[in-house]
């Protein structure tokens, strides 16, 4: 049978109805499974879900306008199933759209945090190496160093290596937005050698059974830029030490605590570095770290990253 002009054009008509409902139920399902079923949380999950449900969404629309519109016109079952393999491809097609546009995002954020968090870590290394090239400690140093060589000699090689091995940490690391525990804390024990050698029993370190540190990770510098600020803002002496305690407070929390004595003249510091480290958190998509501050002792609790979700 010769289709009519008029025929034709109802057809057109109708695809390109058909086609706009589909985009537009297809816009309209991916909002609401944003909220319901965020792609967070499972990649896989959440195609097989909005595929599903758009599929069955889409066979609906067949029977609803193949009854309405074309079983008037036509009574072919080839014309139905020909209806059905064209709604399916249009089904696959507008899903994979806004598959494609999720992915899109995804990365040009994560090209966006990527670049930032690598700022941030370069600016975490550059203050570091600001206090580390400070006239002030390089001169406080140098000197500690220097007398102990007439009568400690041992001490005063030890010294310098322990030196030496902070600027080579930061050097090796400086690209890295996430480091093992495990070295960090081993680049925070010479760090302390430095000051215990110097102040003696004025500084205390406790660092407790940390059996996890393998495990996990923390954004290089995080401790150093913590012990640094508590260094700073206290008075210590042998009469009143500053005991800065390293623990788990559970698995997957580290605890940072000092008691305080504050300092009479009160600096920016503290504030700055707790920033940077908040920031850099926050751009790997991580809870940022919690502080507490109470008469006696402050307290900053990082979240740690388990390792094997980075590779």
């Amino acid at each position: 049978m010769q289709m009519g002009i008029g025929e034709f054009f109802l057809q057109i008509l109708f695809c390109i109805g058909y086609a706009s409902i589909l985009f537009e139920l297809g816009i309209q399902l991916t909002h609401l499974l944003n909220k319901w079923y965020p792609w967070e949380r499972s990649i896989g999950k959440r195609i097989a879900i909005q595929l599903g449900i758009h599929s069955v969404i889409t066979l609906l629309l067949i029977l609803f306008f193949f009854e309405v519109y074309l079983s008037i016109y036509f009574h072919d079952d080839t014309l139905f199933r020909q209806v059905i393999i064209i709604g399916m491809i249009l089904c696959l097609l507008i899903n994979a759209v806004f598959t494609a546009e999720y992915f899109f995002y995804k990365w040009n954020d994560a090209s966006v945090k990527s670049l930032e968090l690598e700022r941030l870590s370069n600016q975490a290394q550059l203050d570091v190496l600001k206090l580390q090239l400070d006239p002030h400690f390089l001169f406080n140093n140098l000197s500690a160093a220097i007398s102990f060589i007439e009568d400690e000699p041992k001490i005063a090689i030890n010294f310098m290596k322990k030196l030496v091995s902070i600027y080579r940490y930061m050097l090796s690391n400086k690209t890295q937005h996430i480091i093992s525990l495990r070295d960090e804390l081993d680049f925070i024990k010479g760090y302390l050698f430095l000051y215990q050698t110097r102040y003696g029993d004025s500084i205390k370190v406790e660092i407790g059974e940390l059996a996890f540190a393998h495990k996990y990770g923390v954004p290089p510098l995080t401790l150093q830029l913590l012990i640094e600020n508590a260094i700073k803002h206290n008075m210590f002496s042998l009469d009143q030490p500053l005991t800065i305690q390293i623990y788990f407070t559970n698995e997957e929390l580290l605890s940072v605590k000092n008691n305080k004595s504050p300092r009479l003249h009160k600096e920016n510091g503290l504030q700055m570095g707790l920033k940077n480290i908040e920031q850099r958190y926050l751009l790997l998509n991580k809870k940022v770290p919690a502080t507490i501050d109470d008469i006696d002792f402050f307290t900053v609790e990082i979240p740690l990253i388990k390792l094997s979700d980075q590779e």
